[in-house]
């Protein structure tokens, strides 16, 4: 028994980041836990895999908290997240390129960008000087990893950051009821409209860009040297060390319920598993509409998933180039290049492709070699379609391969013949994997609306039952992870007169 007397066993449906950090929280607060993940790895998608000796990264460009000045680093500390772990902190966060050549640096220090904004698009000084002065205003707000509340609340909700809030309201609720492609419309320089259309989500709130400005000029967005898979090795063994069972291969069909009370999931294989509490920190539509039959909902909740934009699926392309790419800046938000001849991609143009070139990390290639990890916005459901006919799906992925080669050979002559390794994920590759809804790799989409918006981690009428993960918090990515499976735990401990045990 622990100390605070706790008995109770629990199931976590998922190893993702969500699943591990709850399983850590789980055990630290005594209770008896075990996940049970339908993939043979940890991570979801926090995941990394080899391919003829290069680690093709299909995560993380950036941790936010990753400086121990964040209010998230004792949390990563705590799941086992950053311990002995090397981050880059760049002076470059984006790339840009048109069609004719001309190139932005988009700085990670605040004055550097402005300057540069300015130098491209003088007639767009007041505009630039606004937005950057937003930016220079968010430095020093160190987000609570409190997992209650919506997002808006989570990043500015501390009584410490009241007076600033009170000083800044009307600027924030300006940027936050914001989208990108309502900002990028204010540029009178056709330029820098591309760069702000390229640069987020067009439906993405502006105060999202901001808080990143502020972050990562504060050396408190870094890339860990290594990639995603890394990480969720050492939280899995966090999770172990303190007593967690994972079992992988283990695909959850049904969550048991008796007397509207989660009491045990039933694997894919049949077998059923009981406990007292379930969490599931699986993909939220499959949860709710699978997992238990779309029996616990309500309005709400239908209106989340009917109408809550979705990150939109992608296709990532890995090469392996024998080139080292000295010459660019080693950019972790990646490099966009403006193509002079389009290709198609799910019957849609595809004018520009955005890239992350690892001249930063030389732990994912050969000596001498460098990744780069090209992503394409692509279509669900023509993916979908085309994977009925294998031979088609994997023709189409080999043309997608060859046309994204031979545009980056326009620009760095000579690369089609140092491409040593060419692997293609598509939609269905994250479905696959991970099981999210619509292939979406982060959820739901953080937009001037859907920012405000909290999303319980209970559903209605059903007990000892929680959910966790980037489907019960807006905009997902690690930080949510990791506060959302920690949240699921707190209120557990909440509901049962337990001190809750963790930072």
């Amino acid at each position: 028994m622990h100390k605070n007397g706790n008995t109770h066993s629990v199931i976590i449906i998922g190893a993702g980041i969500a699943g591990l950090s709850a399983g850590i929280y789980a055990q630290l607060n005594g209770f008896q836990s075990r996940i049970y993940e339908m993939h043979s790895l940890p991570g979801g998608v926090m995941t990394s895999w080899k391919r003829k000796g290069y680690l093709i990264d299909g995560c993380v460009q950036w941790l936010m908290g990753s400086s121990p000045k964040s209010n998230f680093y004792p949390l990563y500390e705590e799941v086992g997240l950053i311990q002995n772990r090397q981050f880059f902190h760049p002076d470059v966060f984006l790339y840009f390129e048109d069609s004719d050549g001309q190139a932005l640096t988009f700085y990670a220090n605040i004055e550097r960008l402005e300057k540069e904004l300015v130098d491209h698009g003088p007639e767009d000084r007041a505009l630039i000087h606004e937005f950057c002065s937003a930016a220079r205003a968010l430095v020093g707000f160190n987000p609570p990893v409190s997992g209650s509340g919506n997002l808006l609340q989570s990043i500015v909700g501390t009584w410490s950051m009241l007076p600033r809030m009170i000083c800044l309201g009307p600027t924030m609720l300006k940027w936050t009821g914001m989208s990108m492609s309502q900002f990028a419309d204010r540029f009178k320089t056709p330029f820098l409209r591309q760069i702000f259309s390229h640069l987020w989500q067009p439906e993405m709130t502006v105060i999202s860009l901001l808080f990143f400005l502020a972050y990562i000029s504060h050396q408190m967005n870094g890339f860990p040297i290594g990639g995603s898979l890394a990480m969720a090795l050492a939280v899995e063994k966090r999770y172990r060390e303190l007593g967690g069972e994972v079992n992988y291969g283990c695909r959850v069909e049904k969550i048991l319920v008796e007397n509207h009370k989660a009491v045990g999931v039933r694997l894919a294989n049949g077998v059923e598993q009981r406990a007292d509490i379930v969490i599931s920190a699986a993909d939220g539509h499959a949860t709710i509409w699978c997992m238990l039959d779309g029996r616990y909902l309500n309005d709400a909740i239908r209106k989340v998933y009917a109408e809550f934009k979705l990150f939109p699926p992608i296709m990532q392309i890995g090469l392996g180039v024998k080139r080292t790419f000295n010459e660019l800046p080693c950019a972790t938000g990646g490099m966009v290049i403006e193509l002079k001849q389009p290709f198609e991609v799910a019957n849609k143009p595809v004018e520009s492709l955005k890239m992350t070139i690892y001249n930063f990390d030389p732990t994912l290639a050969p000596t001498g070699k460098t990744l780069l990890n090209v992503k394409v916005q692509t279509d669900y459901d023509y993916w979908k379609e085309l994977l009925t006919d294998r031979e088609r799906y994997d023709a189409e992925k080999q043309r997608i391969a060859l046309e994204v080669i031979n545009r980056l050979d326009q620009r760095f002559p000579g690369l089609a013949s140092q491409v040593e390794m060419a692997d293609v994920a598509t939609p269905m590759t994250y479905e696959r994997y991970t099981g999210n809804w619509q292939a979406s790799y982060e959820g739901f989409l953080p937009t001037p609306k859907t920012v405000k918006s909290t999303i319980p981690n209970r559903l209605p009428g059903l007990k000892n039952f929680y959910m966790a993960g980037q489907w019960v918090r807006v905009g997902g990515g690690i930080p949510t992870g990791v506060s959302m499976g920690r949240e699921a735990v707190k209120c557990i401990c909440k509901e049962d007169g337990i001190r809750f045990q963790g930072n």
